[in-house]
């Protein structure tokens, strides 16, 4: 059946089918019951942003749509009770939303991703019908006029005799009195580069909202990673809300009926985080450097002695030949053996000033190497450079190719 621009109403619908296609496959489930499949489930989530599952009167648990209501609302102003009505079950009942079953929600307010569908979908298929209203203008390079219904039929006799690939011979003097050539009026209408464009972006915006990256360039030229990157964030915030709020519901169903159901992301959107949005602080992937776990997170503090928290190695050890006494005075403390001290601090002494020289020795070297390297590195650029000259002769690429192997060897 060929594609109706004219038919809005059904492209939309064909549009919403094809992506909730791609997004039935977001989420997958395992250990649900076989009267509730996950396509079904998955379906009624985002489609009528929650589903009810309770027990029928068959005794089998099943996923529901109801009018959510009742006559009483929780504090914050919630529905307490659902109504539903399934006819091949013969199943009409109004139920407690908290005792008789386990509601899971889409997400936080229960809206559902159709519509987001439905208003990109829509502005997909208005601008399907401006390009195509734009490919038929192009087609038009001339305008016909006749004054009269001969000069119309000679002049439509023409055109038919040219499509159909005959040659055409015009006999009368009146079609070319009459038969006029005019060329239609500039349009000053958005271009098809611009509908082009538009049409790009709002893919974009659609694909973004559910998780999936969708770049867009309106700069008509090449783009930066940052500038790539900095869309990253848009996938999240709702594809995780849709997360943790089936995390929370098939935790309360398994509880309340006793079943062991697991949860994960699917297809594409397995790379995202499950840990983030399940409720447990401490597994978010985010670490401090400078933290001790024991610490809750804290950095670790400096003691007196040079010392830190939470069982590290000090640093630089403070050595300080002079201490002062137990009673706080600020006086130097007296030793009993002023030579062994003397000796002691001469010992200190010595000790620090082989390792300051045995630090710049080792600065030395380290500097010597790095200009070894740099020439090395220099020398073996510049016998590259002969080697892949086209006008260097074979003799002198020779003597390069082997001394470049002789340096190598040496490394």
């Amino acid at each position: 059946m060929p594609y109706d621009y004219k038919e809005k109403t059904r492209n939309i619908n064909q549009l919403n089918k094809y992506m909730l296609a791609k997004t039935l496959s977001m989420f997958e489930y395992q250990g649900l019951p076989e009267t509730i499949p996950q396509r079904e489930l998955e379906r009624l989530l985002q489609t009528n942003g929650y589903a009810f599952i309770t027990k029928a009167p068959d005794g089998e648990l099943y996923a529901f749509s109801g009018s959510l209501g009742g006559t009483e609302r929780d504090p914050y102003g919630q529905p307490t009770q659902i109504t539903i009505a399934n006819v091949a079950l013969n199943f009409n009942k109004t139920l407690d939303l908290n005792k008789d079953g386990v509601l899971l929600c889409n997400d936080d307010l229960r809206i559902g991703v159709m519509p987001v569908f439905e208003k990109c979908n829509t502005l997909l298929v208005e601008n399907d019908v401006n390009m195509v209203m734009w490919g038929f203008n192009s087609r038009i390079q001339k305008l016909i006029t006749a004054p009269d219904d001969k000069s119309k039929e000679s002049a439509d006799l023409y055109m038919k005799k040219i499509i159909d690939g005959d040659l055409s011979i015009i006999g009368d003097n009146a079609m070319f009195d009459g038969v006029k050539m005019q060329a239609p009026a500039a349009s000053s209408g958005a271009g098809v580069q611009q509908m082009i464009e538009y049409q790009q972006y709002i893919k974009s915006e659609m694909f973004n909202e559910v998780g999936l990256s969708s770049n867009f360039n309106m700069k008509r030229e090449r783009l930066i990673s940052s500038e790539v990157d900095q869309a990253e964030d848009s996938l999240f915030p709702l594809v995780y809300n849709m997360m943790e709020n089936r995390i929370s519901g098939i935790e309360a169903l398994n509880e309340t009926f006793g079943l062991n159901i697991t949860i994960d992301f699917g297809s594409v959107w397995a790379l995202k985080n499950k840990k983030l949005v399940d409720g447990v602080t401490g597994n978010n992937g985010i670490t401090n450097s400078d933290a001790n776990p024991s610490d809750n997170g804290k950095p670790n503090e400096s003691t007196g002695s040079g010392e830190q928290y939470g069982g590290g190695e000090p640093e630089n050890a403070v050595i300080n030949p002079q201490k002062e006494n137990g009673n706080d005075n600020g006086e130097p403390a007296q030793s009993p053996d002023p030579v062994a001290d003397t000796e002691q601090a001469t010992d200190n002494q010595e000790g620090l000033n082989d390792e300051q020289e045995q630090r710049e020795s080792d600065n030395s070297d380290n500097s010597d190497d790095s200009g070894n390297d740099s020439e090395s590195e220099k020398e073996i650029a510049d016998l590259q450079a002969v080697i892949d000259n086209p006008e260097s002769s074979e003799a002198d690429k020779q003597a390069a190719l082997e001394l470049l192997n002789e340096i190598k060897g040496k490394e």
